[in-house]
């Protein structure tokens, strides 16, 4: 396995497109590999073998290289029978009743690091703006209409953002367009134009927030029509100390860190520069057991299907090394490089010393809000003699 920028299982570094500028970091160019539905079937209940970065590692592990994987399409997924409710709306931009590339999900990172390239990657001790996205970037070209998706009073929020606030106390934010509306103006659904997608931005920010929570307008209910017919992947699990050392997951001891790097895939393929750049699941859940019994039952990592956790949160859920798409890092935008999303399976260290000694199965779980869903199991060794 390749030492390189940490990258999404879900692409491979093409490294002749690599390229450094006078003044800036190295520019990684990724080369997509889209895994649908269809190409996951080839792997389901696959036993793998997983490098790591150093050679040591990479050999000990050889020795037990028990990886396991599974993934499902949703049975009667939610989206597709989505139930009728008040707070049903369609999509902001034309066809209202045609689903649009989403390019940003929400409870996506959303980081800009301050630090430079000597500081390394993003992490609990970086200065910078680390949050969770709070809505769905929706595709579209430069100067498409937006409209409300429910009828209300508009207000100018900062800069580029329109918010309208209905009159079942629900508010919308509209962000990267240029008002056509003015404060306190009455807008009706699909009529209204409140503005237009600015220049450069190419997609509209939505958020949805009902009476003082946050919402996933991508919910079941919520946003329609919305079907998804990909399936997220957990890319790795990675062990390591409390002071960030890479583990042999065949000889754990001691206090460890848990972490597992997952993604998806828009339902529908972005044009332009964002295509194929992934997005990160719904739902991240992970258990440890024996072959006797359950030691860790199944724990809530990250649930981003309905609303989100508070900003303070954002280093409890994702690890250290997450970073968002076309990161900027020390005051450079790094084109065309896809985020690496990383969960804290454990935001408090596992202490090993409290279990017995001998062979555990960690497995992390991933799911969408409609459903569908992966797994990754790996057998690990316990052994502080």
């Amino acid at each position: 396995m390749s030492c390189g920028p940490p990258l999404s299982g879900r692409r491979t570094l093409n490294k002749r497109r690599r390229r450094a500028l006078a003044g800036l970091p190295t520019i990684w160019y990724a080369q997509p590999v889209r895994r649908r539905a269809s190409s996951w079937a080839a792997i389901a209940g696959a036993v793998v073998t997983l490098g790591a970065c150093g050679a040591g590692v990479a050999a000990r592990r050889a020795a037990d290289p028990i990886v396991s994987r599974a993934q499902a399409l949703a049975r009667d997924a939610p989206c597709d029978h989505p139930t009728r409710t008040r707070y049903s709306y369609h999509w902001p931009i034309k066809p209202f009743d045609r689903q649009h590339p989403i390019r940003g999900n929400f409870g996506d990172p959303r980081t800009v690091s301050k630090e430079g390239r000597e500081e390394g990657i993003p992490s609990p001790g970086s200065h910078g703006s680390f949050n969770f996205h709070n809505g769905v970037d929706i595709s579209a070209t430069t100067g498409t209409a937006v409209y409300p998706v429910v009828s209300g009073v508009a207000r100018i929020g900062f800069a580029d953002e329109v918010i309208v606030r209905t009159f079942d106390f629900r508010t919308f934010q509209y962000l990267h367009i240029r008002p056509r509306v003015h404060d306190g103006q009455r807008v009706t659904a699909y009529k209204t134009i409140l503005g237009t997608v600015r220049p450069r931005w190419l997609h509209v920010h939505l958020s949805e927030i009902d009476g003082f929570r946050i919402h996933n307008p991508a919910d079941p209910g919520h946003l329609e029509p919305y079907r998804d017919g990909t399936i997220p992947a957990v890319d790795d699990i990675t062990f390591t100390g409390v002071r960030g050392t890479e583990l042999d997951p065949s000889s754990l001891h001691g206090k460890i860190l848990i972490s597992a790097g997952a993604s998806d895939l828009p339902p529908i393929s972005v044009p332009g520069y964002w295509f194929d750049f992934p997005v990160t699941p719904a739902l991240v859940t992970w258990r440890m057991a024996s072959p006797k019994a359950p030691v860790v039952r199944r724990t809530t990592v990250a649930d981003f299907r309905h609303t989100e956790p508070p900003p303070r949160d954002y280093w409890r859920i994702y690890a250290s090394g997450t970073y968002q798409n076309f990161p900027a890092i020390g005051g450079d935008v790094h084109f065309r490089l896809p985020g690496r999303y990383l969960f804290n399976l454990t935001p408090t260290p596992l202490d090993t010393r409290h279990v017995p000694n001998g062979r555990y199965s960690i497995t992390a779980y991933v799911a969408d809000v409609c459903g569908n869903h992966s797994s990754i199991t790996e057998r690990v060794r316990i052994d502080n003699s």
